[in-house]
């Protein structure tokens, strides 16, 4: 295999292509990951944003046309960012032409899309993985290792919430973001996977979920919208609650919200195990709240411990330095192309998206039906 791998991102010009854009950057630097990546082709579907992107963003060309650049000899890798509803085809049209295959969550609205691309893959045999950049964060890293060595026994209950203001004047979601239509995910398919994704990936698969669901007319300054509403003006949901049992017996509950007052990207949750209890929180992402049953009787209650280079991912000599949203993109790509070579690695595939698209639409039918709704569990 080639020492360089090369890339082409399709919807680059947009925030998420920013965000990768900074990724891939890193991704080979701040880690040895066996060769050097190439910023090759930046897609866009306006030419002016395609241009000026891919000279800012540091790409060698630029295109206007996916379709021609999944199929160059001269591309390796196939990133996509574009909405959701659109990623089943550029995906599948790449992995026809033999291209390995990042896509941003969630890996589509549509769950029989989602599966179609998991067999396409499989069949090709090219690696593809599905952004879920929090699971790389080194303290959910860490948080992992104790789970997996045992420290922590077995998991009995999980409590997440991913919660943000964003819908509360001061960021109006615009475009394809706005509507179900224009392929928005609503806040549970949009900021919810991240927490469902961490959940299975912590815990264990969901197997059934119970939820509620609601939604703000846009401009207008009452509570939520009446149901019927909601459906007539093809909104989108802005908040959401759900319990969850999980495959092992464990249980949850997770809450996400873009009317959070104050909130900026809280990202939190609390573990319950038969040995222990840990807490993270992406506000504080340099730290792992936890306590042990094993705690001497005089030391009980959450301690905290600040990462560094004792943990895995953290590249800096001296602890607290700093990890951030574009640390964990890279730690993705690091760990996408590591499994490209051929490394066993701990990323979110296709199949791992796939199912957390069943649990999103679990919740969302829970939500309309108020029943609880069973998740269809992994076949491997």
């Amino acid at each position: 295999m080639t020492k360089e791998l090369r890339v082409a991102i399709v919807g680059g010009a947009g925030f998420m292509g920013y965000a990768h854009s900074l990724g891939w950057a890193l991704a080979p630097i701040a880690n040895d990951i066996g060769g050097t990546v190439r910023k090759s082709v930046l897609v866009d579907a306006d030419e002016d944003r395609a241009a000026s992107s891919a000279a800012r963003f540091g790409w060698d060309k630029w295109s206007t046309d996916w379709r021609e650049v999944v199929t160059r000899d001269d591309i390796d890798i196939v990133d996509i960012t574009t909405p959701p509803d659109s990623h089943a085809e550029i995906a599948l049209a790449a992995i026809a032409a033999g291209k390995h295959v990042i896509v941003e969550k969630p890996i589509t609205n549509d769950t029989d899309d989602a599966f179609a691309m998991v067999q396409a893959a499989e069949k090709a045999g090219v690696v593809a993985h599905v952004g879920f950049n929090y699971r790389h964060t080194p303290a959910v890293t860490f948080i992992k290792r104790l789970l997996d060595d045992g420290t922590l026994g077995l998991p009995l209950q999980f409590r997440g919430h991913y919660l943000q203001d964003q819908r509360l004047g001061r960021v109006e979601l615009s475009g394809w973001r706005s509507k179900k239509s224009a392929g928005g995910s609503g806040v549970v398919g949009d900021t919810g996977s991240h927490i469902i994704d961490l959940a299975e990936y912590l815990v264990g698969d969901v197997v059934r979920t119970n939820a509620l669901a609601r939604s703000k007319a846009p401009g207008t300054d009452v509570g939520w919208a009446p149901e019927a509403d909601r459906v007539e003006q093809d909104l989108l949901e802005d908040a959401a609650l759900w319990l969850a049992e999980f495959d092992n017996g464990a249980i949850g509950s997770f809450a996400a919200s873009m009317y959070s007052a104050g909130r900026k990207n809280r990202l939190f949750f609390v573990l319950e195990t038969t040995l222990g209890t840990v807490e993270f929180d992406w506000n504080h992402r340099e730290e792992v709240k936890i306590s042990l049953k094993s705690d001497p009787a005089d030391q009980e209650g959450l301690r905290t411990i600040v990462l560094s280079d004792q943990h895995e991912d953290i590249w800096w000599p001296v602890g607290g330095m700093g990890t951030g949203y574009v640390d964990g993109t890279a730690i993705l790509f690091q760990r996408f192309v590591r499994s490209i070579r051929g490394e066993d690695v701990p990323a979110a595939d296709f199949a791992d998206a796939t199912h957390v698209q069943q649990v999103i639409g679990a919740v969302m039918e829970s939500a309309q039906t108020g029943n609880w709704v069973d998740v269809e569990r992994r076949t491997r």
